[in-house]
């Protein structure tokens, strides 16, 4: 039976066999091939067998499906066994071929050094000490005790008014 054996980039593996001549391979629960990456659109792409040859159709993810770093919509995996989807590295196998977890590894280390090659601003480690959000405050805000101060000062004439109305009607 064919099957797909995937790697992602934390080392989690898996492999999956295709049983059915036509399903669909994404995030969500509801495809016929789960792969749990964040990487892996929910609806990523679509396999088929057309009776010679098994078919990978990328219907339109986020971050793509790449044979050694470039991006394709469509490719055959008799003839390309080794693809990525988003970051999940992937190897076609075959029904006759034999396939063991050292090639895997092999094979996900190959994958990971020659599709993540980063240039550029990329390239640059991020300093987060720098970020300073979204523009400045609209109006600083007070601790209010300036309020707190003129009802109590208030407060205390009210008190010595009412003693004293209380004192002069008394005598």
């Amino acid at each position: 039976m064919a099957r797909i054996h995937y790697t992602t980039p934390e080392g989690t593996t898996g492999e999956i066999d295709l049983t059915a001549e036509h399903m669909t391979v994404g995030r969500a629960d509801d495809n016929a091939i789960i792969i749990p990456d964040a990487s892996v659109s929910s609806h990523h792409g679509e396999l088929s067998f057309d009776g010679a040859d098994w078919i990978f159709r990328d219907t339109g993810s986020t971050n793509g499906t790449k044979i050694q770093g470039e991006l394709v919509a469509e490719l055959s995996l008799t003839q390309t066994p080794s693809f990525t989807l988003g970051s999940v590295d992937c190897i076609f196998i075959g029904d006759e071929a034999d396939f063991d977890s050292e090639s895997a590894a092999a094979y996900s280390a190959h994958a990971q050094a020659s599709s993540n090659t980063i240039d550029g601003y990329g390239a640059m480690p991020y300093n987060g000490s720098l970020r300073t959000g979204f523009g400045p405050k609209a109006k600083p805000k007070g601790n209010g005790s300036a309020g707190l101060m003129v009802f109590g000062f208030l407060a205390i004439l009210a008190c010595g008014a009412a003693i004293f109305l209380f004192n002069s009607m008394g005598s």
